[in-house]
C-alpha cells in the first residue's frame, strides 16, 4: 500500500506549477485588472485636465513678449527718424513691422498736430491666426503704455504681459 505522501509531487514541482489549482494559478499570472487600468486612465485624465490649461498659458506668455521688445524698437526707430528730420516730424515714418513679427500685426498712427508736437502711436494687435488674437499693445511718442484685451485685463499705464493680468 502507498504511504499518502508518494501521491504529492515533491517541493520542486510546485515551481512549475504542478500541485496548484486553477484559481491559484490564475492568481501568479501577470497583467493588469481592469480597475488599475481605469484608475491609471483617470490619474492621467486629472493631470492632463491640470496641465493642459496652464500649458497654453505659458505659451500665450511667451508669444506675447514679442510685441512689447518689437514696439519699444520702433519706438526708437521714430525717435530716430524725429531727430533726422525734425521738420517734418512724424510724418512720413517708414512705420513697417520687424521681420521677425510672428504674432502680432504692427500700425503706426500720425497725428498731425504742429510740427514739432506731432503725436505718433505704435500699435500691435495679435493675429487672428495665433493664440493671442486681439491682444492689443500700443505706445506713443513720449513713452506712454497701454494693452488691452489680455484674458479679461487691461491696463493704460504698462504693457500686460501675462495671462493673469500681471505687467
Amino acid at each position: 500500500m502507498k504511504s499518502r505522501n508518494q501521491n504529492r509531487p515533491s517541493a520542486g514541482h510546485e515551481s512549475m506549477g504542478y500541485g496548484l489549482s486553477p484559481v491559484s494559478h490564475r492568481l501568479t499570472t501577470g497583467g493588469f485588472s481592469l480597475i488599475e487600468l481605469m484608475v491609471a486612465v483617470a490619474v492621467i485624465g486629472i493631470l492632463s485636465a491640470v496641465a493642459l490649461p496652464s500649458y497654453s498659458n505659458y505659451v500665450k506668455n511667451g508669444n506675447a513678449q514679442e510685441a512689447p521688445s518689437n514696439l519699444m524698437t520702433m519706438k526708437t526707430q521714430a525717435e530716430q527718424y524725429f531727430s533726422d528730420n525734425p521738420s517734418l516730424g512724424f510724418k512720413d515714418f517708414p512705420c513697417t513691422a520687424p521681420s521677425n513679427a510672428k504674432f502680432f500685426d504692427y500700425a503706426c498712427t500720425y497725428t498731425p498736430v504742429t510740427v514739432p508736437q506731432n503725436t505718433i502711436t505704435i500699435t500691435a494687435t495679435g493675429k487672428s491666426t495665433s493664440n493671442i488674437s486681439g491682444w492689443t499693445y500700443s505706445i506713443d511718442q513720449t513713452g506712454n503704455r497701454a494693452s488691452s484685451a489680455i484674458g479679461t485685463s487691461s491696463s493704460t499705464t504698462c504693457w500686460i504681459t501675462k495671462y493673469n493680468g500681471s505687467c
